[in-house]
């Protein structure tokens, strides 16, 4: 979706349903000026997309990430008769106005949107294409950690607000008036002086600023060469990292320390130790043990609650004290581009 923005540069809204989002933390001693370029690692290592952009909120040391196809984008903005160059893009949500800490569900362009704020940071979003099901609803809650014995099932009724000027990350500041500043006559010979005076200034010091042109230009010759086996190492790295992206991009099925994080996640609550652990291509077979009757309807209903897991099923032994559950473990989700 176009907006005005600027004559310069227009805003490009991307439709929520075309992004993905994910939470980021990086050192909290690194300096600012080093915490983009940590972020854009992070980035580059975890996007499912070749030519990956992004836009980032940042609350110290943490920021919230939407990330999206650049080659997409740039075709879908070149068919609408902008050009890629001109146009700044940046998601809808960032558009709409922000929460401080909640949960809400709001309304898109194209769809609703989950969110969960805390402390000014949007730490999980769902996209849906319409209201969803208390089911997904409560899946959603749950993979944001919220505790669900103290959160609503229901599905809040979505909120829509209006779109925002500009993006509510971007930090603008107000224009100096100078006009009105140039109504007092002293500050408007003050202003006639300072225009007058670099034209002297300028011809006196050209041949200094052409020596100095000249040692900086020596200088940066130097540091290329200084720098050319950096350079060549910083390159054979990246050629590897894209290796191990690819090899990643085979597997169909979340990793096996995701898997068990959803699973603690679940469990949490029910006091039982977890004893046996098999899985084997998306086909999980695990054992739960306690210190009391365990019952299986509670535990299959359980996991088949969740986003994760399907076709659940259980034995009970050891008097009812230890419970073998099996299930299929459903395939990694990748958004559509």
């Amino acid at each position: 979706m176009h907006l005005p923005g600027s004559d310069r540069r227009p805003n490009w809204i991307l439709s929520r349903r075309f992004v993905r989002q994910n939470v980021f933390e990086v050192s909290e001693s690194l300096p600012e000026s080093k915490r983009k370029l940590a972020l854009s690692l992070l980035v580059r290592k975890w996007s499912p997309f070749v030519s990956s952009q992004f836009a980032a909120q940042w609350v110290g040391h943490r920021a919230c990430v939407y990330a999206w196809d650049g080659d997409a984008v740039a075709t879908a903005i070149t068919a609408a008769g902008e050009s890629p160059q001109r146009c700044t893009i940046w998601p809808e949500t960032f558009f709409r106005a922000p929460l401080q800490d909640g949960i809400r569900l709001a309304q898109m362009c194209d769809g609703v949107e989950g969110q969960v704020w805390r402390s000014g940071l949007l730490v999980a979003t769902r996209w849906w294409p319409a209201s969803p099901a208390p089911r997904d609803w409560a899946g959603f809650l749950r993979a944001a950690g919220i505790d669900l014995s103290q959160a609503s099932f229901d599905v809040p009724a979505a909120v829509e607000s209006e779109i925002l000027a500009l993006p509510w990350t971007v930090v603008s500041a107000p224009v100096t008036d100078l006009w009105s500043l140039l109504q007092n006559e002293r500050a408007a010979a003050i202003a006639a002086t300072v225009v007058a005076v670099p034209f002297l200034y300028y011809l006196t010091q050209s041949a200094v600023l052409l020596a100095g042109t000249m040692r900086v230009e020596a200088a940066i010759a130097d540091l290329t060469a200084a720098n050319q086996t950096i350079r060549t190492d910083r390159t054979a790295a990246f050629t590897n990292l894209e290796n191990v992206e690819t090899y990643l991009g085979l597997e169909n099925f979340p990793s096996q320390f995701e898997t068990m994080n959803v699973i603690t996640g679940l469990l949490r609550e029910s006091k039982v130790s977890l004893a046996e652990w098999n899985f084997d291509t998306g086909n999980l077979q695990l054992v739960i043990q306690a210190d009391r009757p365990l019952e299986a309807p509670f535990f299959i209903e359980m996991f088949e609650k969740s986003d994760h897991f399907s076709n659940v099923s259980a034995t009970v032994g050891n008097q009812q004290r230890e419970l073998r559950l099996t299930m299929s473990v459903e395939p990694r989700q990748w958004p559509t581009s």
